[in-house]
């Protein structure tokens, strides 16, 4: 019989790293995009967490097709925080296969969120086009002629830049 293990600790760890990820994307979007407050807290909400969802179903994906010895490090270090190095070699490629981990998951975040940030706009669009009434959101939204990639790769490379200096730092501790 299988042993039920809930991730509690990677569990805290996905909430703080959401909150994070929102509060500093949502200030670069306001500051570089010129949403008012709320429709930037919004609007990376929406987008972290659809880019969260879409990156653990990826993982989940893609995780059974990894060499045993991935997997295990991998689980260990989601349920404990810690890799298992069985030897130095070992422990110097996983460190490289980390860091190159840690970009290509930066890249796909970045991708995923810039393909939900423009469908949540042209989604807001024709929804709001419907209505008769103007609000501020949606002179927000009119004001927003064209996304700017670079605001998002910004806000994308401030969040995860400091959620890496976290996770750094827990590691320390």
């Amino acid at each position: 019989m299988f042993a039920v293990v809930l991730p509690l600790r990677a569990i805290m760890f996905q909430v703080l790293f959401l909150s994070i990820a929102i509060a500093v994307e949502s200030f670069v979007l306001q500051k570089r995009l010129g949403l008012s407050r709320r429709v930037s807290i919004d609007y990376a909400t929406s987008v972290n967490l659809l880019s969260t969802i879409f990156g653990w179903l990826i993982f989940f994906f893609l995780e059974p097709l990894l060499p045993q010895l991935l997997q295990k490090q991998l689980i260990n270090f989601i349920l404990f925080g810690n890799f298992f190095t069985p030897s130095f070699f070992l422990s110097s490629s996983i460190y490289f296969n980390s860091t190159f981990l840690a970009f290509l998951v930066f890249l796909l975040t970045f991708l995923i969120e810039f393909i939900c940030f423009n469908l949540l706009i042209e989604l807001n669009k024709i929804l709001r086009s419907n209505l008769s009434n103007k609000t501020d959101f949606e002179s927000d939204i009119t004001n927003l002629k064209v996304i700017e990639p670079n605001s998002l790769f910004l806000a994308n490379a401030c969040s995860q830049s400091l959620i890496l200096f976290l996770c750094f730092f827990i590691q320390i501790l």
